[in-house]
């Protein structure tokens, strides 16, 4: 028999998860069109604002043109109505022209920058039109997948994927932790994790710990950027050691020590010498041990191993 253990130490509280790239994108174009040029190829190391692909812009560039010249033409506008109010004014306050003729000119003038204010939007959107007919990285990272090729026409529904980028540089594991494991980990702490298969070794800082437990897996999300990436891969299994846990509290037991019939869970605690059954409430924290939400004291003396133990057989302790 054993009393339940107050910790867990290094080695136990382990959790594992996957590293992934912190950014990572698939890009597109922004409209439908035909590509003109693709610039990298999967293994292109660039940074960020470099341009990827090039999609054909002349419609674009016309676009831009016309938009301009309308622009042009309403400036023009503009300066004709601001002539026609200074004109206006001078006949209105001399009496020269009817309250309702002052009012249809200023309503021109308003007009005539309004038609301005709408002419120079239209240049900024044919600018952007023709910006983004050059596809650029939003970060810096490797060239993992290239899907098309120049020539090829793309479309905007459905998106027409073109490369995809990933930054290799800002690395994050994400951790599906045991609900009970989730007071041992705080944000800002430094974990220390292992890749598996492979066995290297390298301490990530806990940025985000969920609020949610999920319901079904009884699991809390954990992300922790890794502090050196050179040499780790996205994708790769890791395992993920929290160090000591349930420091002043915390109520362990082997897994072996509970019987369960699939209703509820129960151990064997000695008391004068016979067992006598605990009903308890435990949740696994990790493979062979678990820990007691409820039930049990912690200086019980709990029969490790029950077998076919029964509620008031009677033990004898083994001496150490």
């Amino acid at each position: 028999m054993i009393r339940p253990a107050g910790t867990i130490e290094t080695g136990l509280a382990r959790a594992t998860g996957t590293i992934r790239a912190r950014e990572d994108a698939v890009l597109s174009a922004k409209a439908t069109g035909q590509i003109r040029r693709v610039r990298v190829q999967v293994g292109d190391r660039v940074k960020t604002g470099a341009v990827l692909a090039d999609m054909d812009s002349t419609n674009a560039q016309i676009g831009l043109q016309n938009a301009r010249a309308m622009e042009r033409l309403a400036v023009a506008r503009l300066a004709e109505a601001e002539r026609e109010v200074t004109r206006g004014k001078m006949l209105f306050e001399g009496q020269g022209m009817p309250q309702s003729a002052w009012d249809q000119v200023q309503t021109g003038r308003e007009i005539a920058a309004a038609q301005l204010d709408q002419a120079r939007a239209a240049v900024r959107q044919a600018e952007q039109a023709v910006q983004d007919a050059s596809i650029t990285a939003p970060f810096g990272g490797i060239v993992t997948a290239k899907f098309r090729n120049a020539g090829d026409t793309v479309t905007l529904m459905p998106v027409s994927p073109i490369v995809a980028l990933t930054d290799v540089e800002h690395l994050e594991i994400r951790l599906t932790v045991p609900e009970a494991l989730e007071p041992a980990i705080s944000v800002g702490q430094t974990v220390a994790g292992t890749t598996t298969p492979g066995g290297r070794h390298f301490q990530a800082k806990v940025r985000v710990k969920s609020a949610i437990v999920d319901p079904v897996s009884r699991t809390v999300e954990v992300l922790a950027d890794v502090m050196a990436a050179e040499g780790l891969r996205p994708g790769t299994l890791v395992t993920t050691d929290f160090g000591h846990f349930g420091d002043g509290g915390g109520v362990f037991l082997p897994a072996t020590a509970v019987r369960t019939d699939g209703k509820a869970s129960w151990v064997f605690v000695v008391t004068n010498g016979k067992a006598e059954r605990r009903d308890v409430v435990v949740q696994a924290v990790h493979p062979g041990t678990v820990v007691v939400k409820q039930g049990l004291a912690p200086d019980a003396d709990v029969v490790v191993d029950p077998g076919a133990l029964a509620a008031g057989d009677a033990i004898v302790a083994l001496a150490n």
